[in-house]
């Protein structure tokens, strides 16, 4: 038999209800005033008036980060990390997070102007799998799906991803800043900047 270290993270997701003057506030309020120990319960130390209901599931989620094998010795051979399950939980959290935006402000998609001083870049690849440089031009959601619309650096070619494999939708740092990008504009639009 051989040894191993099994490197696992539990998670427990939920949502507290804030009271507060704003963002900063409640973030404030939930990273300083709230939290969990394990063996003890969900708490918070503001009022009820602060923090007025949370609720979270009593399960945690469970990921595998990485194994670690043992030699006969306890001299560690090697160590296998494990990712693949963590990006994609996250490139799914940070499209529900640019469906969620959308929505929020009466949307199902969102155009970029051309004047963007910090757009956003992606690569495409062509029916040759040749790599081209793309302007993000705007997003579309629905239910289930998200779809980027981009312009070809160069020529100006209008595409778009439809599957979550093509252009950058499986790309998570170029998800993360369609969704900062989504949230400037609505935000200025708003007149919250």
């Amino acid at each position: 038999m051989t040894k191993y270290d099994v490197r696992v993270r539990y998670s427990f997701e939920g949502t507290y209800k804030v009271v507060a003057e704003d963002r900063d506030e409640a973030e404030r309020m939930v990273t300083e005033d709230c939290g969990l120990v394990l063996g003890g319960n969900i708490h918070t130390t503001c009022d009820d008036d602060e923090v007025t209901d949370w609720k979270f599931g009593s399960h945690p989620d469970m990921q595998i980060l990485s194994f670690r094998e043992r030699d006969k010795k306890g001299k560690v051979k090697y160590t296998a990390m494990c990712f693949g399950d963590r990006i994609e939980e996250l490139r799914k959290d940070i499209i529900e997070a640019i469906r969620q935006l959308l929505y929020a402000h009466g949307l199902k998609e969102i155009s970029f102007a051309d004047n963007d001083e910090d757009p956003v870049w992606v690569i495409w690849f062509g029916k040759n799998g040749d790599p081209y440089e793309c302007r993000v031009t705007g997003l579309e959601v629905t239910d289930n799906s998200l779809t980027v619309f981009a312009s070809e650096k160069e020529c100006g070619e209008e595409v778009a991803c439809r599957t979550p494999y093509e252009l950058g939708a499986s790309n998570i740092d170029w998800l993360n800043q369609m969704y900062e990008a989504a949230m400037l504009q609505l935000e200025n639009t708003n007149g919250n900047s």
